[in-house]
Protein backbone atom coordinates (compact mmCIF):
# COMPACT_ATOMS: atom_id res chain seq x y z
CA UNK A 1 0.00 0.00 0.00
CA UNK A 2 1.42 3.38 -0.97
CA UNK A 3 2.55 5.35 2.11
CA UNK A 4 0.96 8.55 0.82
CA UNK A 5 -2.50 7.00 0.54
CA UNK A 6 -3.65 7.64 4.13
CA UNK A 7 -2.40 11.26 4.34
CA UNK A 8 -4.09 11.99 1.01
CA UNK A 9 -7.35 10.41 2.17
CA UNK A 10 -7.31 12.38 5.42
CA UNK A 11 -6.70 15.63 3.53
CA UNK A 12 -9.53 14.95 1.07
CA UNK A 13 -11.79 13.96 3.96
CA UNK A 14 -11.33 17.30 5.70
CA UNK A 15 -10.84 19.64 2.74
CA UNK A 16 -13.53 18.26 0.44
CA UNK A 17 -15.86 15.65 1.96
CA UNK A 18 -16.74 17.38 5.25
CA UNK A 19 -16.98 20.83 3.65
CA UNK A 20 -18.37 20.28 0.16
CA UNK A 21 -20.37 17.07 0.50
CA UNK A 22 -21.49 17.14 4.12
CA UNK A 23 -21.48 20.92 4.69
CA UNK A 24 -20.68 20.37 8.37
CA UNK A 25 -20.27 23.34 10.68
CA UNK A 26 -16.85 24.63 11.70
CA UNK A 27 -17.50 23.42 15.25
CA UNK A 28 -18.16 19.85 14.07
CA UNK A 29 -15.15 19.86 11.76
CA UNK A 30 -12.96 21.05 14.61
CA UNK A 31 -14.20 18.14 16.71
CA UNK A 32 -13.25 15.71 13.93
CA UNK A 33 -9.87 17.42 13.64
CA UNK A 34 -9.17 16.95 17.35
CA UNK A 35 -10.13 13.27 17.08
CA UNK A 36 -7.69 12.66 14.24
CA UNK A 37 -4.88 14.50 15.97
CA UNK A 38 -5.23 12.03 18.83
CA UNK A 39 -5.91 9.00 16.63
CA UNK A 40 -3.01 9.51 14.22
CA UNK A 41 -0.59 10.21 17.07
CA UNK A 42 -1.78 7.01 18.75
CA UNK A 43 -1.30 5.00 15.53
CA UNK A 44 2.18 6.44 15.01
CA UNK A 45 3.19 5.32 18.49
CA UNK A 46 1.50 1.93 18.12
CA UNK A 47 3.19 1.09 14.80
CA UNK A 48 6.45 2.99 15.47
CA UNK A 49 6.15 5.14 12.36
CA UNK A 50 6.03 8.88 11.67
CA UNK A 51 2.48 10.09 11.11
CA UNK A 52 3.20 10.95 7.46
CA UNK A 53 4.25 7.34 6.83
CA UNK A 54 1.11 5.72 8.21
CA UNK A 55 -0.80 3.61 5.71
CA UNK A 56 -4.46 2.71 5.47
CA UNK A 57 -3.84 -0.80 6.78
CA UNK A 58 -2.87 0.66 10.18
CA UNK A 59 -6.54 1.54 10.64
CA UNK A 60 -8.16 -1.73 11.65
CA UNK A 61 -10.68 -2.83 14.30
CA UNK A 62 -7.96 -3.83 16.75
CA UNK A 63 -6.24 -0.45 16.48
CA UNK A 64 -9.52 1.43 16.82
CA UNK A 65 -10.54 -0.55 19.91
CA UNK A 66 -7.09 -0.01 21.41
CA UNK A 67 -7.44 3.72 20.76
CA UNK A 68 -10.85 3.81 22.44
CA UNK A 69 -9.44 1.95 25.43
CA UNK A 70 -6.53 4.42 25.54
CA UNK A 71 -8.98 7.33 25.66
CA UNK A 72 -10.80 5.89 28.66
CA UNK A 73 -7.86 4.51 30.64
CA UNK A 74 -4.95 6.83 29.88
CA UNK A 75 -6.78 10.07 29.08
CA UNK A 76 -9.66 9.43 31.52
CA UNK A 77 -12.30 10.20 28.89
CA UNK A 78 -15.92 9.41 29.67
CA UNK A 79 -17.90 6.90 27.64
CA UNK A 80 -19.68 9.82 26.01
CA UNK A 81 -16.39 11.37 24.84
CA UNK A 82 -15.27 7.95 23.61
CA UNK A 83 -18.44 7.66 21.54
CA UNK A 84 -17.85 11.09 19.98
CA UNK A 85 -14.36 10.02 18.86
CA UNK A 86 -15.70 6.74 17.52
CA UNK A 87 -18.37 8.58 15.51
CA UNK A 88 -15.67 10.69 13.83
CA UNK A 89 -13.66 7.58 12.91
CA UNK A 90 -16.79 5.88 11.55
CA UNK A 91 -17.50 8.89 9.34
CA UNK A 92 -13.97 8.71 7.95
CA UNK A 93 -14.30 4.97 7.30
CA UNK A 94 -17.57 5.50 5.39
CA UNK A 95 -15.80 8.13 3.31
CA UNK A 96 -12.92 5.76 2.57
CA UNK A 97 -15.30 2.97 1.55
CA UNK A 98 -16.82 5.36 -0.96
CA UNK A 99 -13.43 6.04 -2.50
CA UNK A 100 -11.58 3.78 -4.93
CA UNK A 101 -9.66 1.86 -2.26
CA UNK A 102 -8.44 -1.70 -2.31
CA UNK A 103 -10.85 -4.57 -1.78
CA UNK A 104 -8.87 -5.63 1.28
CA UNK A 105 -10.12 -2.61 3.24
CA UNK A 106 -13.80 -3.28 2.56
CA UNK A 107 -14.08 -6.07 5.11
CA UNK A 108 -11.90 -4.19 7.59
CA UNK A 109 -14.01 -1.06 7.17
CA UNK A 110 -17.27 -2.86 7.84
CA UNK A 111 -15.80 -4.44 10.96
CA UNK A 112 -14.86 -0.97 12.22
CA UNK A 113 -18.38 0.28 11.49
CA UNK A 114 -19.71 -2.62 13.56
CA UNK A 115 -17.89 -1.41 16.71
CA UNK A 116 -20.77 -0.42 19.00
CA UNK A 117 -21.25 2.80 20.89
CA UNK A 118 -20.70 2.36 24.60
CA UNK A 119 -23.65 2.93 26.88
CA UNK A 120 -23.05 5.76 29.31
CA UNK A 121 -25.00 6.87 32.37
CA UNK A 122 -27.34 9.77 31.76
CA UNK A 123 -27.11 12.19 34.69
CA UNK A 124 -30.25 13.93 35.85
CA UNK A 125 -30.38 17.37 34.28
CA UNK A 126 -29.50 20.18 36.65
CA UNK A 127 -31.42 23.44 36.59
CA UNK A 128 -31.75 26.57 38.70
CA UNK A 129 -34.78 27.62 40.68
CA UNK A 130 -36.34 31.04 40.12
CA UNK A 131 -34.75 32.24 43.38
CA UNK A 132 -31.31 31.12 42.22
CA UNK A 133 -31.72 32.75 38.81
CA UNK A 134 -32.73 36.05 40.41
CA UNK A 135 -29.75 35.83 42.75
CA UNK A 136 -27.32 35.31 39.85
CA UNK A 137 -28.80 38.14 37.79
CA UNK A 138 -28.80 40.41 40.83
CA UNK A 139 -25.12 39.69 41.51
CA UNK A 140 -23.97 41.25 38.23
CA UNK A 141 -22.41 44.72 38.54
CA UNK A 142 -24.71 47.12 36.71
CA UNK A 143 -22.20 49.96 37.22
CA UNK A 144 -19.71 48.49 34.73
CA UNK A 145 -19.97 47.64 31.04
CA UNK A 146 -18.87 44.05 31.72
CA UNK A 147 -21.49 43.66 34.42
CA UNK A 148 -24.24 45.06 32.21
CA UNK A 149 -23.20 42.72 29.41
CA UNK A 150 -23.15 39.73 31.78
CA UNK A 151 -26.63 40.47 33.07
CA UNK A 152 -27.93 40.84 29.52
CA UNK A 153 -26.24 37.61 28.42
CA UNK A 154 -27.47 35.56 31.39
CA UNK A 155 -30.99 36.96 30.99
CA UNK A 156 -30.88 36.14 27.29
CA UNK A 157 -29.76 32.55 27.97
CA UNK A 158 -32.60 31.97 30.42
CA UNK A 159 -35.22 33.69 28.25
CA UNK A 160 -34.35 31.89 25.02
CA UNK A 161 -32.83 28.62 26.24
CA UNK A 162 -30.08 29.25 23.70
CA UNK A 163 -26.85 27.29 23.68
CA UNK A 164 -23.88 29.46 24.58
CA UNK A 165 -22.51 28.98 21.06
CA UNK A 166 -25.78 30.34 19.65
CA UNK A 167 -25.75 33.34 21.98
CA UNK A 168 -22.16 34.24 21.14
CA UNK A 169 -23.02 34.23 17.41
CA UNK A 170 -25.90 36.68 17.90
CA UNK A 171 -25.59 39.83 15.78
CA UNK A 172 -27.53 43.09 15.89
CA UNK A 173 -29.33 42.13 12.68
CA UNK A 174 -30.70 39.01 14.40
CA UNK A 175 -33.07 41.09 16.55
CA UNK A 176 -36.61 40.67 15.22
CA UNK A 177 -39.91 42.07 16.44
CA UNK A 178 -40.35 40.47 19.87
CA UNK A 179 -38.02 37.61 18.86
CA UNK A 180 -34.44 36.75 17.93
CA UNK A 181 -32.96 34.66 15.14
CA UNK A 182 -30.65 31.90 16.40
CA UNK A 183 -28.16 29.97 14.30
CA UNK A 184 -28.56 26.52 15.77
CA UNK A 185 -26.54 23.37 16.07
CA UNK A 186 -26.21 21.47 12.80
CA UNK A 187 -27.11 24.60 10.80
CA UNK A 188 -30.68 24.47 12.08
CA UNK A 189 -31.80 28.09 12.43
CA UNK A 190 -34.85 29.09 14.45
CA UNK A 191 -36.66 32.15 15.77
CA UNK A 192 -37.34 32.35 19.51
CA UNK A 193 -39.62 34.92 21.22
CA UNK A 194 -38.20 37.18 23.92
CA UNK A 195 -39.77 39.08 26.78
CA UNK A 196 -40.40 42.80 26.22
CA UNK A 197 -37.80 43.52 28.90
CA UNK A 198 -35.20 41.37 27.18
CA UNK A 199 -35.91 42.98 23.81
CA UNK A 200 -35.63 46.44 25.36
CA UNK A 201 -32.27 45.60 26.96
CA UNK A 202 -30.93 44.14 23.70
CA UNK A 203 -31.93 47.15 21.62
CA UNK A 204 -30.62 49.58 24.22
CA UNK A 205 -27.31 47.69 24.30
CA UNK A 206 -26.98 47.85 20.52
CA UNK A 207 -27.80 51.56 20.54
CA UNK A 208 -25.44 52.42 23.39
CA UNK A 209 -22.56 50.52 21.78
CA UNK A 210 -23.43 51.80 18.28
CA UNK A 211 -23.45 48.34 16.78
CA UNK A 212 -23.83 47.93 13.04
CA UNK A 213 -26.22 45.16 11.87
CA UNK A 214 -23.32 42.77 11.17
CA UNK A 215 -21.57 43.23 14.52
CA UNK A 216 -21.73 40.69 17.35
CA UNK A 217 -23.78 41.73 20.38
CA UNK A 218 -21.74 39.97 23.06
CA UNK A 219 -18.07 40.99 22.93
CA UNK A 220 -15.27 41.66 25.39
CA UNK A 221 -14.06 45.11 26.39
CA UNK A 222 -11.85 45.23 23.30
CA UNK A 223 -14.77 44.56 21.00
CA UNK A 224 -13.55 41.04 20.23
CA UNK A 225 -15.81 37.95 20.27
CA UNK A 226 -16.37 36.46 23.71
CA UNK A 227 -15.01 32.97 24.22
CA UNK A 228 -16.79 30.15 26.02
CA UNK A 229 -14.03 30.07 28.60
CA UNK A 230 -14.38 33.80 29.12
CA UNK A 231 -18.11 33.52 29.74
CA UNK A 232 -17.59 30.53 32.06
CA UNK A 233 -15.09 32.57 34.09
CA UNK A 234 -17.47 35.52 34.39
CA UNK A 235 -20.35 33.24 35.35
CA UNK A 236 -18.28 31.53 38.05
CA UNK A 237 -17.43 34.92 39.58
CA UNK A 238 -21.08 35.96 39.50
CA UNK A 239 -22.33 32.71 41.04
CA UNK A 240 -19.76 33.00 43.82
CA UNK A 241 -21.04 36.49 44.56
CA UNK A 242 -24.68 35.39 44.39
CA UNK A 243 -24.05 32.48 46.77
CA UNK A 244 -23.51 34.96 49.60
CA UNK A 245 -27.23 35.75 49.46
CA UNK A 246 -28.47 32.42 48.07
CA UNK A 247 -26.63 29.61 49.95
CA UNK A 248 -28.07 26.83 47.76
CA UNK A 249 -25.76 28.01 44.95
CA UNK A 250 -22.69 26.99 46.95
CA UNK A 251 -23.53 23.32 46.38
CA UNK A 252 -24.34 23.74 42.70
CA UNK A 253 -22.22 23.50 39.56
CA UNK A 254 -23.70 26.26 37.44
CA UNK A 255 -22.72 26.49 33.77
CA UNK A 256 -24.11 28.41 30.82
CA UNK A 257 -26.04 25.27 29.86
CA UNK A 258 -27.80 25.38 33.24
CA UNK A 259 -29.74 28.42 32.01
CA UNK A 260 -30.91 26.34 29.04
CA UNK A 261 -32.13 23.62 31.39
CA UNK A 262 -33.84 26.22 33.57
CA UNK A 263 -35.65 27.68 30.56
CA UNK A 264 -36.86 24.25 29.46
CA UNK A 265 -37.98 23.35 32.97
CA UNK A 266 -39.92 26.61 33.35
CA UNK A 267 -41.71 25.94 30.06
CA UNK A 268 -42.48 22.38 31.12
CA UNK A 269 -43.85 23.42 34.51
CA UNK A 270 -45.98 26.06 32.76
CA UNK A 271 -47.70 23.27 30.83
CA UNK A 272 -46.04 23.81 27.46
CA UNK A 273 -46.12 20.66 25.30
CA UNK A 274 -42.87 18.74 24.86
CA UNK A 275 -43.07 19.11 21.08
CA UNK A 276 -43.15 22.90 21.42
CA UNK A 277 -40.26 22.88 23.90
CA UNK A 278 -38.25 20.75 21.47
CA UNK A 279 -38.82 23.35 18.73
CA UNK A 280 -37.99 26.16 21.16
CA UNK A 281 -34.67 24.57 22.15
CA UNK A 282 -33.81 23.42 18.64
CA UNK A 283 -33.71 19.73 19.53
CA UNK A 284 -33.33 17.58 16.43
CA UNK A 285 -35.14 14.74 18.23
CA UNK A 286 -38.08 15.39 20.59
CA UNK A 287 -36.88 12.38 22.60
CA UNK A 288 -34.04 14.59 23.87
CA UNK A 289 -36.59 16.83 25.54
CA UNK A 290 -37.98 13.94 27.60
CA UNK A 291 -34.92 14.28 29.85
CA UNK A 292 -36.53 17.33 31.44
CA UNK A 293 -39.47 15.25 32.60
CA UNK A 294 -37.01 12.94 34.35
CA UNK A 295 -35.48 15.96 36.09
CA UNK A 296 -38.74 17.45 37.32
CA UNK A 297 -39.40 15.82 40.69
CA UNK A 298 -42.39 18.10 41.32
CA UNK A 299 -44.19 16.74 38.26
CA UNK A 300 -43.50 13.22 39.43
CA UNK A 301 -44.74 14.04 42.92
CA UNK A 302 -47.92 15.58 41.50
CA UNK A 303 -48.52 12.43 39.48
CA UNK A 304 -48.03 10.33 42.59
CA UNK A 305 -50.63 12.36 44.49
CA UNK A 306 -53.22 11.27 41.93
CA UNK A 307 -52.65 7.66 42.92
CA UNK A 308 -54.15 6.11 46.02
CA UNK A 309 -51.61 4.39 48.20
CA UNK A 310 -52.50 0.70 48.56
CA UNK A 311 -53.51 -0.46 52.04
CA UNK A 312 -53.59 -4.27 52.01
CA UNK A 313 -55.05 -6.01 55.09
CA UNK A 314 -52.45 -6.81 57.68
CA UNK A 315 -51.64 -10.49 58.06
CA UNK A 316 -49.98 -12.00 61.07
CA UNK A 317 -46.52 -13.27 60.24
CA UNK A 318 -45.34 -16.76 61.08
CA UNK A 319 -43.19 -15.28 63.82
CA UNK A 320 -46.12 -13.42 65.38
CA UNK A 321 -48.22 -16.61 65.51
CA UNK A 322 -45.52 -18.72 67.08
CA UNK A 323 -46.23 -19.58 70.73
CA UNK A 324 -42.67 -20.79 71.13
CA UNK A 325 -41.26 -17.42 70.09
CA UNK A 326 -43.71 -15.71 72.44
CA UNK A 327 -42.43 -17.91 75.23
CA UNK A 328 -38.82 -17.05 74.41
CA UNK A 329 -39.63 -13.33 74.28
CA UNK A 330 -41.17 -13.56 77.73
CA UNK A 331 -38.03 -15.05 79.31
Amino acid sequence: MHPDELPELVQRFFAHYLVCQRNLSTHTRNGYRDTFRLFLSFLAQRFHRPIDQLTLDTINPEAVLAFLDYLETTRSNTARSRNVRLAAIRTFVRFVLGEAVGVSFVGIGHRILAIPQKKSPKPVLGFMTREEINAVLGATDSATRSGQRDRLLFTFLYNTGARISEALQLRAQDLLDHAVHLRGKGRKDRAVPVWPGTERLLRQWCKTNRLTPEELIFTNRNGEPLSRDGVAFRLALTVRQAAQHCPSLTKRRITCHTFRHACAMSLLQAGVALEVIALWLGHAKPLTTHGYIEADLKMKADCLKRLTEPTPPRRRSAQESSRLLAFLEAI
